[in-house]
């Protein structure tokens, strides 16, 4: 009787109603812009079994087979229609490529673990940019020297570089690590 004195009303509530239904119901999805940048480190690692049909933060397929090869997402954003990466650990993948320069494209990523791999090349200074909390990269076959940019990541915890080929002095910007607690 109440709705029928008020039309107006009765859609708007009913809008509302079929809003906050399909809105909870929705699977929360990484972005696109984060989706490329994981296209972007496959193709630099020449990491080449990752399935883009299926979104990255699902748990399925590929993205996450055990606890050294996974891409971790958190997907609490945005009332949980969101997810970012946080966590890639690809160890003993036997990955060929070169280290990615742009991690600033995954703007939540707090860890990256290479380890044992066969990488080569330097570590990029880019990553001085990034909101890191741990790089492991250890049993590669990188050369090169540290960048003294690692020392503006005052995130950094745990930097792990040994069984590499890497030459030259630590950079005394290290020294601005902090946080670190593994060096």
């Amino acid at each position: 009787m109440f709705f029928s004195q008020s039309p107006r009303l009765f859609f708007s509530s009913l809008l509302t109603f079929f809003y906050l239904i399909l809105s909870s119901n929705a699977a929360a999805q990484l972005p696109t812009s984060e989706v490329q940048a994981l296209r972007d480190i496959a193709k630099v690692l020449e990491k080449t079994d990752w399935n883009f049909d299926v979104d990255p933060c699902s748990d399925k397929l590929n993205w996450h087979t055990s606890s050294e090869n996974a891409v971790n997402c958190s997907c609490s954003y945005s009332s949980g229609t969101i997810c970012h990466v946080t966590s890639i650990v690809l160890k003993s993948q036997s990955l060929p490529g070169t280290l990615p320069k742009d991690l600033g494209n995954l703007p939540y990523l707090q860890e990256i673990d290479l380890t044992r791999n066969y990488l080569n090349g330097t570590i990029p200074r880019e990553w001085g940019s990034s909101k890191l909390v741990s790089i492991s990269l250890l049993g590669n076959r990188l050369t090169g020297s540290i960048p003294k940019e690692l020392g503006n990541i005052t995130t950094l915890k745990s930097l792990v570089l040994e069984i590499n080929q890497l030459s030259g002095n630590i950079p005394p910007e290290l020294g601005n690590l902090t946080s670190i607690e593994r060096l």
